[in-house]
C-alpha cells in the first residue's frame, strides 16, 4: 500500500544545496583566477582550458539553482523565508554570471599585456579568489552563526575596497603603457569586469547583512 502522505526523499537537503551553490561560486572564482594568470603570462591554451572549467561550473550552478527553486515550496524548513531564500540564490547566481563573462572575454582575443600591468591584473584576480572563499564561508555561517557570518561580510567589504583602490592604479597604468588602442580597450574592459565580480559579491554580502538583522529583531 502506497502512503500518499509520505514526503519525497531527496539526495541532498536544502541546506546542503545552498552550501553547494556557494561552493560552486568559490570554485568559479578560483578557475577564473587561474585563467587570468595564464592569460597574462601568455599561456593562452591553459587560459582557455581554465575558462572552460569556469563556464562548466556556471552551468552546473544553474542546475543546482533549478533544483533549489523547485523545492522552495516544499515542507523543508530553513531559517529564511522563501522570498529571502530566492534572494540568496539569485545574488549568488549573479556573481557567477559575471565570472563567466570575464573568462569568456579571455577566449575572444589574445593580447600581450605589459608586465607591470599584468602583475596588477593577477593581483586583482587573486583578491577576487579570496572573496570567493569568503562568500562561501559567509553562506555556510549564516545558516548557523550570524556573528561569524558578519565577520566574513567585513572581510568581503575590505577585499572589495582593496580591489577598488587597485583598479584606479591599474587604469592609470593602462593609459601610460598600453600604446595599442585595441590592447588598451581590452585591458580596460577586463579590469572593469574583474572589479564588477567583486562588486556583486559585496552587494550580496550587504544583503546578507540586512537579512541577519531582519531575523535577529
Amino acid at each position: 500500500m502506497v502512503n500518499i502522505f509520505s514526503r519525497k526523499k531527496y539526495e541532498k537537503t536544502l541546506r546542503e544545496l545552498f552550501i553547494d551553490i556557494s561552493e560552486i561560486t568559490k570554485k568559479a572564482f578560483e578557475t577564473m583566477t587561474s585563467a587570468i594568470v595564464a592569460y597574462v603570462d601568455g599561456d593562452f591554451e591553459i587560459a582557455e582550458k581554465e575558462a572552460e572549467k569556469t563556464i562548466k561550473l556556471e552551468k552546473k550552478q544553474d542546475r543546482v539553482k533549478e533544483e533549489l527553486f523547485a523545492r522552495l515550496y516544499t515542507r523543508e524548513s530553513m531559517v529564511f523565508s522563501r522570498s529571502d531564500r530566492i534572494l540568496i540564490i539569485e545574488n549568488i547566481d549573479k556573481i557567477t554570471d559575471k565570472i563567466e563573462i570575464v573568462v569568456r572575454k579571455l577566449t575572444l582575443d589574445q593580447q600581450k599585456i605589459e608586465s607591470k600591468l599584468g602583475e596588477g591584473i593577477k593581483e586583482i584576480a587573486s583578491l577576487n579568489s579570496q572573496i570567493g572563499i569568503e562568500v562561501h564561508e559567509m553562506v555556510m555561517s549564516v545558516l548557523d552563526d550570524f556573528k561569524k557570518a558578519e565577520k566574513h561580510i567585513t572581510h568581503i567589504t575590505d577585499l572589495r575596497r582593496t580591489i577598488r583602490e587597485k583598479k584606479w592604479e591599474l587604469q592609470k597604468l593602462n593609459y601610460d603603457v598600453q600604446k595599442d588602442f585595441l590592447a588598451f580597450r581590452y585591458v580596460e574592459s577586463l579590469i572593469k569586469d574583474l572589479v564588477e565580480a567583486a562588486n556583486r559579491a559585496e552587494i550580496f554580502a550587504d544583503r546578507i547583512f540586512i537579512l541577519i538583522h531582519k531575523y535577529t529583531i
